[in-house]
């Protein structure tokens, strides 16, 4: 009796529905570090990372356009929390003290660093790049030199999706 019991309850667990992460399923206690979070981001039709500002940064979200069968493309959003005292960097696409982040209010001018994602043979920030940001990052130009070369995620492995 106790196998015919463990052997349906093997089965239900192996025919129930597996749940995804969805957007914006956060970690227990997010609001104390967020406030009130806003779910106004919504994924462009591409791939990437990218700083949702109307949570001042504090959330981002990783962007996956996948292609179906029927030549559609659903696009799979997954949002994380930067640490406590830090914000996510459009230009560095990592979590990051506010002073040594993008202004919040300017990432969106930065998606475009998302193209350079998995481009082999050519540095993800380019001189222009680190200009653009000195301008906004105070303190920012004894950093910038060592910023040229930073190494993403996915490099290498051609210009498909970045994970």
């Amino acid at each position: 009796m106790k196998l015919v019991v463990t052997l349906t309850v093997i089965a239900l667990a192996a025919a129930s529905p597996r749940s995804k992460r969805a957007a914006y399923e956060l970690p227990d206690g997010a609001e104390l570090l967020v406030g009130s979070v806003k779910t106004s981001f919504t994924c462009p039709a591409k791939n990437g990372y990218f700083a949702d500002v109307d949570n001042n940064c504090q959330i981002f979200h990783v962007c996956n356009v996948v292609p179906k069968d029927d030549g559609s493309a659903e696009v799979q959003q997954y949002s994380f929390l930067c640490g406590n005292q830090t914000v996510f960097s459009q230009l560095s696409l990592t979590c990051a003290f506010a002073e040594e982040a993008v202004p919040c209010t300017n990432a969106p001018d930065f998606f475009y660093l998302n193209d350079n994602i998995g481009v082999e043979n050519t540095p993800f920030l380019s001189d222009a790049d680190v200009q653009k940001a000195a301008q906004l990052i105070p303190g920012f130009k004894a950093a910038a030199s060592s910023l040229s070369n930073v190494v993403v995620p996915g490099a290498g492995r051609g210009r498909g999706r970045p994970f």
